[in-house]
Formats: structure tokens, C-alpha cells, sequence
């Protein structure tokens, strides 16, 4: 490392730039510029002749915690967070956020999360919507290899039982001889699992394509967006 070699975030300051606070801002979402090349790297360290240019000041958005809407796509075992990255993010986004690396940490994530599940995720670095979305329906398509007659699934589906507990707060129904629709409020791990083993059928996938009032669709898998300030679960 070159001893004349300094920060870059304190470079800019020195050179009147902008505030410390504003330069990691800046140096993350992009806006800097360092011999013409951005440089995002938080941490980056440049020689006092190198010259150093803004593209712009930072967004406000950025400093705010992001929830993100994510299609996780099936047969696919990376943990949802992994899918997000500008490269899979959706163009149907209308979102003004900029997209920073530190919107894939300290992430809650709701939905599809469970091992045999694809379909809609939320994940959240919001500390108050976890609360709100564990109280949210969600609804899922069951692919089952058969299912039973209605009036069959009807019968076992009353004798449900979790923790030796009759199942409250869920509905299943037949769509047709290859998938059920479950509505349920925040699935625990292994939860499908269990309810097909009692109600007797092979469950090949499930797939969340509603969480409270926002569905799936739009988002192609393996896509993403960023929830916006007029949406509401």
C-alpha cells in the first residue's frame, strides 16, 4: 500500500466535496467518480493526484430501511436474499430507490421461505412489519399429486391437528386433481410438510401467490422489486 495513499471518503471531504456522512453515501450509491472509474467500494483509498469528480449528491431514499418483493423461483435452493442484486431486479419497478449491497442484510424475510416453497417473498430490514405481516393471510397453491374429493378433503382436513392442537386460522380447498389452496397466517418451518403427511397427500411444491393485499403478480422468477410508499399489506 502506497503511504500517500488515503481514504477516499476523507479525500472528498479535504477537497470540499461534501460532508464524511455524505461521502460513504456518495462512494455507495455510485456517484463517485476517481480518474474517471466509479468506485463504489466503502473503504477505497486513492493517491492526492488522482482526480476525484461527483456524478451527484446521495438519496435521501437511501438512508431509509427497504422491504423488497421477491418471485423466488422453484427448484432453486439459495436463500431468497441471494436472488436480489440490480442485475434481478425487475424493470416493471417504479421505485425512485436506489439499490445498494446493505439492502441484502438485516433482512426479515415472509412467504415462500420454506424449503419445498417458491413463489412470493417479502424481506424486510423494517423492524416493525415483521409484527404486522405475521398477522397477515397467506395464500398458497399446493401441487399435490392427487388430491382427494372434496367432500374427502373436507372431512380430513377437520381433523388437522398442530402441536396435538385442532389447526385454527387455515383454509384448504381443492382447485383441481393436482392442487389445493391454502390460506394461512405466518406458516412455521416445515408446516406444509406436516398438514400434507396428516391429510394423506404427496405435496410436490408450494407456491405463496398473496401476502395480505399484495399478490405475485408481475414479477417474473427469479425477479424482485422495492415495496412501494403507497403499498400496503
Amino acid at each position: 500500500m502506497d503511504e500517500t495513499s488515503v481514504r477516499l471518503s476523507k479525500r472528498m471531504v479535504e477537497l470540499g466535496l461534501c460532508s464524511r456522512r455524505e461521502a460513504d453515501a456518495c462512494i455507495e450509491q455510485g456517484l463517485v467518480k476517481v480518474d474517471g472509474k466509479v468506485v463504489n467500494t466503502l473503504g477505497a483509498r486513492v493517491l492526492p493526484e488522482q482526480e476525484i469528480t461527483l456524478a451527484g449528491m446521495p438519496q435521501a431514499l437511501a438512508t431509509l430501511p427497504v422491504t423488497m418483493l421477491l418471485n423466488r423461483p422453484a427448484d432453486e435452493d439459495a436463500p431468497p436474499a441471494q436472488w436480489l442484486g440490480p442485475d434481478s431486479r425487475s424493470p416493471q419497478d417504479a421505485s425512485e430507490q436506489v439499490w445498494l449491497a446493505r439492502h441484502r442484510q438485516h433482512l426479515t424475510a415472509f412467504g415462500a421461505i420454506d424449503e419445498l416453497c417458491h413463489g412470493l417473498v417479502v424481506l424486510t430490514q423494517d423492524k416493525k412489519l415483521p409484527r404486522h405481516l405475521a398477522e397477515c393471510e397467506m395464500e398458497f397453491l399446493l401441487q399435490v399429486a392427487l388430491a382427494p374429493a372434496p367432500d374427502e378433503l373436507k372431512k380430513r382436513v377437520a381433523t388437522l391437528r398442530l402441536d396435538g392442537k385442532p389447526l385454527r386460522q387455515c383454509k384448504i380447498s381443492r382447485q383441481s386433481d393436482h392442487q389445493l389452496r391454502c390460506a394461512v397466517y405466518a406458516p412455521r418451518a416445515g408446516f406444509f410438510d406436516e398438514i400434507s403427511r396428516q391429510l394423506g397427500v404427496d405435496l410436490q411444491g408450494a407456491r405463496c401467490i398473496r401476502i395480505g393485499r399484495l399478490a405475485l403478480s408481475g414479477l417474473q422468477p427469479g425477479e424482485w422489486r422495492y415495496l412501494q410508499p403507497f403499498e400496503r399489506f
